[in-house]
């Protein structure tokens, strides 16, 4: 079997995956990667079948700025920035005390070195950003709870990222140093912001001034990849340099492209990122599976189920006495969460497929043994392996048998959106301060009746002697509803994918209003 046959595996695997996931209540995530740790097991006992090969850094830089560019562009925020406290507890505050729990089991368990116990304390203690907010986003869980999730989930890998390579560098020179831990991560926050900034702000620029949807496409595809490689270079965060380039992009998008460009992008991002999280979690359960075949002793899978549990009890504990903590001293913000909501906050701390690049990516011979080594990755294979798959398919259950989601949340969400949009769009085409001007009043009182129906494809009503004006009228009255769309988005109160579908549709009607339909269609031939 050769390379492309291999290939082609792979892709009938994720494609079965992809449509059993669609019919049972098991999120996608955690079945991909079940599915893809028994055909690991498999894959590695047949003889004609070559092993799972992948370069740890080639699976980051393959998949994590795609996965982290889509969760930031959607997350919201005036949400992110009330829940900042909370969500810098999680990502700063959790991270380094988890590390430190790791460190201590790790050294007691198995006996690691202080320096290799840290290095797996760094590998394990980011849960996996795509993991929890597949998952979470799924439960019905409030806006808040799933904001902090994916909050946390794009900081604290910089935090981890940073932490690692120092304790790896340790492990190496023999030499070690507090101060260089937050010396690194002073220097590389704020200037991998910066640097995400600054691309940002170029991608904008040029994309101003393209009138090409396949090229505009290709630029939003590239910068993340970019961004993401050029800040590693420089030695910034390149996780924060892709979550602030998706802040950008989100906040200039529907200034600097037209409709059918966004139409476009939207629908190829929305590819780009199940297609990256089906392979990513198929590509973790297959090189887990295969790996786990030949796992050196019972002790070490004991010590890593006992690992496992000290990291979601640590989690837990968190969740339930930090917030009152800091209600005890006056910081209201940090406790606004229910005893329930925080259990399902704390039992939402999934490791995935960052965890193991990073632990794949340690040196063949660390610390002048490659047993420290073997022992680390399979421990966090086992911690992966309890979390994801334990915690991700019983997260559901949890929040329906504690009573912290709301299933019906996004149909009362959508009702509320749309009325209030609605209402916007007919006040712009009621010609408040004369903007109805040259708009004959039977017009205009046909496109208050349908814009107040919420009827689509409105703009072929007024075509005639008006259809300027009429087109004119359509388009401020389809930006007024995408500001309240926008705006209840940022201030989470609208769910991401909903949000995402009802600027769809305002991108439709405005695509019909402008006469960019056709434009779309010969899009291939620019």
């Amino acid at each position: 079997m050769n390379t492309i046959d291999v290939a082609f595996v792979l892709m009938s695997l994720a494609l079965a995956t992809a449509l059993a996931a669609r019919r049972i209540s098991v999120p996608a995530p955690v079945l991909f990667a079940a599915v893809g740790i028994v055909g690991g097991a498999v894959w590695h006992l047949v003889p004609a079948l070559p092993p799972v090969r992948m370069p740890p850094d080639l699976v980051l830089f393959a998949f994590l700025p795609p996965l982290l560019m889509t969760a930031a562009y959607a997350l919201p925020l005036q949400a992110f920035g009330r829940n900042l406290l909370p969500i810098v507890l999680l990502a700063v505050g959790l991270v380094l005390a988890t590390m430190g729990v790791a460190a201590i089991v790790g050294h007691a368990l198995v006996g690691l070195p202080w320096a290799a116990a840290f290095a797996l304390g760094t590998i394990i203690a980011p849960p996996d950003p795509v993991a929890a907010t597949s998952v979470a986003s799924k439960t019905g869980l409030p806006h808040r709870l799933v904001v902090i999730l994916e909050g946390e989930g794009l900081v604290n890998d910089a935090v981890a990222i940073v932490a690692y390579g120092i304790a790896v560098d340790a492990l190496v020179s023999g030499h070690f140093a507090w101060g260089e831990v937050f010396w690194s991560l002073l220097r590389e926050t704020p200037t991998g912001i910066l640097f995400g900034l600054l691309i940002g702000g170029g991608a904008a620029l040029v994309r101003r001034y393209v009138d090409s949807v396949p090229l505009e496409v290709g630029i939003s595809l590239v910068t993340p990849y970019l961004a993401y490689h050029l800040a590693d270079q420089f030695g910034f965060s390149g996780v924060l340099a892709v979550v602030t380039l998706g802040f950008m992009l989100r906040w200039s998008s529907f200034c600097v492209s037209s409709p059918v460009a966004r139409l476009a992008a939207r629908t190829v991002w929305s590819f780009v990122r199940y297609a990256s999280t089906a392979l990513v979690f198929l590509l973790l359960g297959l090189l887990i599976g295969e790996i786990a075949v030949d796992w050196p002793s019972r002790a070490v899978v004991i010590a890593g189920i006992i690992l496992s549990g000290a990291l979601v009890a640590v989690r837990i504990v968190w969740m339930l006495l930090v917030p009152r903590l800091f209600a005890a001293l006056g910081v209201s913000q940090a406790a606004k969460s229910s005893t329930a909501e925080q259990v399902v906050l704390g039992w939402a701390g999934m490791r995935g497929v960052v965890s193991l690049a990073l632990a794949l990516a340690l040196p063949l011979s660390l610390g002048g043994s490659e047993q420290t080594r073997n022992t680390i990755v399979f421990l966090t294979l086992v911690v992966i392996i309890v979390t994801l798959i334990v915690q991700g398919a019983t997260l559901m259950p949890l929040v329906q048998w504690l009573k912290a989601g709301d299933p019906e949340r996004e149909k009362r969400e959508e009702r509320h959106a749309r009325l209030k949009a609605l209402r916007a769009g007919v006040a712009v085409i009621r010609g408040a301060n004369g903007t109805t001007k040259g708009l004959d009043e039977a017009t205009r009182q046909n496109l208050i009746r349908e814009v107040g129906e919420g009827t689509r494809g409105i703009a072929e009503a007024g075509v005639g002697g008006t259809s300027h004006h009429c087109n004119r009228i359509l388009l401020q009255a389809l930006d007024a509803q995408r500001d309240v769309v926008n705006c209840l988005r940022d201030a989470g109160q609208l769910g991401g994918e909903l949000a995402e579908r009802l600027d769809t549709e305002l991108d439709l009607d405005a695509m019909s209003a402008r006469g960019e339909g056709k434009r779309l269609t010969n899009s291939g031939d620019e």
